[in-house]
């Protein structure tokens, strides 16, 4: 052996497994790298060999080393023709492995480093199937953490779907959902901000009719917080009696009318509290005034016929 000769050092480990076959992991001292390497590892000489390999395992469902050997590409061969074909491929391997934030990962950095690819149609389509698995996973009440962790991975997939694609057919519906997430989480202001962008962005969406009511219910939720002034329980009025007069959808425009009546009594129950206030002061003139207003903004109401009664009761009081 000459000093030319590349020193080639083997390190052979047998172990056995549970099937009884024994398996050899091998590595290979190189004196180019002065490093250990294990071929099992290495990338291969050619991008299409690379993607050979790892299309082959792909193919015998062997998902996480299929999307090791995508990524090997991605990483050695970037500039390559095969590499963004490698890096949704390796999107669909970790989706394949249940693996779905990975998976939107992958497919995500395709997008963001392969713009013109011809998977973009492809990879939103994954992309907002993942997000709805996100947004309709169930959790126990006692593991509010991990689903609040769900849905914010949603919303943050739905974000994307839209930047990838403003015009696109899963735009709207994408709005959509994001809406329902931060509803779910109590985030009232970005879900009235998401409903108020399909109903403005997307005039001829299907999903406008059913986007203008949750808006309403989404101000009336927002109304039942104590972080938020009653200015909401107003505007929540005001849309939902526009829905119940303007919408072709008859199941919206009943329901509408239902939560518009239950939203109008509360409302009158809590300027009724005012009114009481005043007139366990004694101050009559003022309590009559609030229950004055009560009877005429809310006639039909529980809140409006206490109101008059009070109101007969406390002019003669005035009077005396």
């Amino acid at each position: 052996m000459t000093r030319k000769t590349p020193i080639i050092l083997s390190v052979l480990v047998a172990f056995l497994i549970s099937t009884g076959n024994i398996s050899y992991a091998f590595w290979i001292w190189t004196p180019k790298s002065k490093t250990m390497v294990n071929p099992r590892f290495a990338v291969q000489d050619t991008p299409r060999e690379q993607f050979d390999l790892a299309m082959r395992f792909f193919k015998r469902n062997e998902f996480q080393r299929a999307a090791d050997e995508f990524v090997r590409l991605t990483t050695h061969y970037p500039d390559s023709d095969l590499a963004p074909e490698a890096q949704y491929y390796a999107g669909r391997s970790y989706e394949e492995l249940g693996k779905y934030y990975f998976a939107f990962q992958n497919y995500q950095k395709t997008i963001d480093n392969y713009p013109y690819t011809r998977r973009m149609e492809e990879i939103i389509q994954h992309e907002y199937n993942i997000a709805n698995i996100f947004q309709t996973m169930e959790t126990a009440k006692l593991m509010e953490l991990e689903l609040t962790l769900s849905l914010d991975r949603a919303v943050a997939i739905y974000k994307k779907i839209i930047e990838n694609s403003p015009f696109g057919e899963y735009a709207d519906r994408s709005l959509y959902k994001m809406g329902e997430c931060c509803r779910r989480m109590m985030k009232y202001g970005e879900a009235i901000e998401a409903y108020e962008r399909i109903v403005k962005d997307y005039p001829q969406s299907g999903l406008v009719p059913e986007a203008k009511y949750q808006l309403a219910y989404t101000r009336y939720e927002a109304s039942l917080d104590p972080e938020y002034d009653q200015e909401s329980t107003e505007e929540a009025l005001k849309e939902f009696k526009q829905i119940s007069r303007t919408t072709p959808v008859p199941s919206i425009a009943k329901e509408a009318d239902r939560v518009f009546n239950e939203l109008r009594s509360r409302k009158a129950r809590s300027e009724l509290k005012v009114a009481e206030f005043y007139e366990r002061q004694k101050k009559y003139r003022s309590a009559l005034m609030y229950y004055g207003d009560i009877a005429a903004k809310f006639p039909g109401t529980g809140a409006a016929e206490y109101a008059e009664e009070r109101i007969n009761d406390l002019k003669q009081k005035v009077k005396d």
